[in-house]
């Protein structure tokens, strides 16, 4: 087994765990380009296309805060009535997407998905 498909196995796991810590039924990690890396989901959702408008959003989340100059992106959270979707920043060049039903705890989950994030971003620096 290659040395890449090893950090995608060890990241499906984490994203299998996160998904059970926080109640998200989809999570992915996708390059900032858009390209999907390792993908979990408990719905039917087309993983490319989540993976490509996420790039979107990101370009315009980005461009959103050095207008306002508020220093590095950290978070985008996508709220809807039934549920939302926060993408992270996990380590250069990679992003952490995970979507889950409407919560109460959103902050709880942001924080928990931004935690998963740092440790996936410390595993591609190997």
């Amino acid at each position: 087994m290659s040395d890449m498909q090893e950090i995608e196995k060890k990241i499906s796991i984490i994203l299998r765990r996160v998904a059970n810590e926080v109640q998200l039924h989809t999570l992915a990690l996708v390059t900032k380009e858009g390209r999907r890396i390792a993908y979990y989901s408990q719905m039917n959702v087309d993983a490319d296309l989540l993976s490509a408008m996420v790039a979107s959003i990101l370009a315009m989340g980005e461009q959103t805060i050095r207008q306002m100059q508020q220093g590095e992106l950290g978070e985008i959270v996508v709220r809807g009535t039934q549920g939302y979707t926060i993408v992270s920043c996990a380590g250069e060049g990679f992003l952490m997407i995970g979507a889950g039903p409407a919560t109460s705890d959103l902050g709880m989950t942001v924080s928990v998905l931004r935690d998963y994030s740092k440790m996936i971003g410390e595993i591609l620096k190997i």
